[in-house]
């Protein structure tokens, strides 16, 4: 079984292009794991699976269909989150500005 790391230029409920030295073939058949960037800088983000096959191949990468779409799962959330006060709220807002202005790129892995 190969390998590979990347990071997504585009996706979409049902797939996505992989950014990547790895030439795959058209037709491989790839499962993909996805990390998603968090909106906290102390968190880890949400991790998308799924399993598909490469639909284009490019210089720069691939894009690969997912089989049944991506499933997703979420990092556990503390329960001291729920006894935050406004001043920690507003900071978390701050956060996700700042997140959401930087549009980084998930990171992801596969394998063939």
């Amino acid at each position: 079984m190969s390998r590979g790391e990347g990071y997504t230029r585009d996706i979409s409920p049902s797939g996505v292009f992989v950014l990547t030295d790895n030439r795959l073939p058209l037709g491989t058949t790839v499962k993909l794991e996805v990390f998603l960037p968090s909106t906290r800088k102390e968190a880890s983000g949400a991790l998308m699976r799924t399993r598909g096959h490469v639909v284009r191949s490019e210089q720069l990468g691939f894009a690969a269909v997912a089989e049944m779409g991506f499933r997703m799962q979420f990092p556990g959330i503390a329960s001291s989150r729920r006894s935050r006060g406004k001043s920690d709220n507003a900071k978390q807002d701050a956060s996700r500005e700042e997140a959401s202005d930087e549009r980084r790129n998930a990171s992801l892995r596969f394998w063939m």
